[in-house]
């Protein structure tokens, strides 16, 4: 009888210890985040979520959870749902209100975020960030800027000038007048002639820069770039104090 009363007060006592309130599973995902235990602050945030939907930490919870999303999994997809999840779920809080001024905000926060990622040398990331840009926003006003972004940081940051120019190609082929679309057909001409020392390549896509904006600022630096084509340093008079 006595080793049935004991097994009982240990299976209550077993079942008692894995129920946390609310307050302990919101500080177990502080604690979790700040120890860089991401999974398992997820967790703790979703089981807060699940067993007590209607407590007061709930909404901070929720809008928690798009945060650590976007924040330290750096996953868009993810982050959005959850914030979608804190409007439907909370939107009379004011985690609610913030998660709607994100919404409404998201390509900034998307080419902001890209930024910091490329200047944390998170280049893989940056680049993740922009595709998404231009595949769910690609009508935004800030996408031509994303998409001449991506072929800065395959020019600067990963050298590899193929893809570069298929990036900066994109411009001119999906985003027509927009700021963005004379810098991308300079960047190629410029790749073709002074990195891939390809001077009829390049020739072509000055001569097609000129066409497009005879009065652009970059006009005077494409023509300098044409009639000095395939020379060296020695052979530009203005250039030649260079190595003088």
């Amino acid at each position: 009888m006595k080793i049935k009363y004991t097994l009982a007060f240990l299976v209550f006592f077993s079942m008692s210890s894995c129920t946390k309130s609310s307050k302990e599973l919101f500080e177990s995902s502080k604690q979790n985040t700040e120890n860089n235990k991401i999974d398992l602050a997820i967790k703790d945030l979703q089981k807060l979520l699940e067993k007590y939907p209607n407590d007061s930490l709930a909404s901070k919870a929720q809008y928690k959870l798009a945060s650590i999303h976007l924040n330290w999994k750096n996953d868009l997809r993810s982050g959005l749902l959850e914030l979608q999840n804190t409007v439907d779920d909370y939107g009379e809080s004011i985690h609610g209100e913030q998660a709607q001024t994100q919404i409404d905000e998201f390509p900034d926060y998307i080419l902001n975020k890209a930024e910091s990622l490329r200047k944390r040398k998170l280049l893989k990331e940056a680049v993740d960030h922009l595709m998404y840009m231009t595949e769910e926003y690609s009508q935004h006003e800030f996408t031509p800027k994303a998409q001449y972004m991506l072929g800065d940081i395959y020019m600067n940051d990963f050298r590899d000038f193929t893809t570069a120019i298929q990036e900066y190609r994109k411009v001119s082929e999906k985003f027509v007048g927009s700021d963005q679309e004379p810098h991308a057909l300079f960047m190629v001409g410029y790749i073709y002639a002074n990195i891939l020392n390809d001077t009829k390549s390049a020739q072509i896509e000055y001569e097609s820069f000129l066409n497009k904006f005879p009065d652009h600022e970059l006009s005077p630096s494409v023509k300098f770039e044409i009639d000095y084509l395939g020379k060296s340093i020695e052979e530009i008079p203005a250039l030649k104090h260079i190595t003088s």
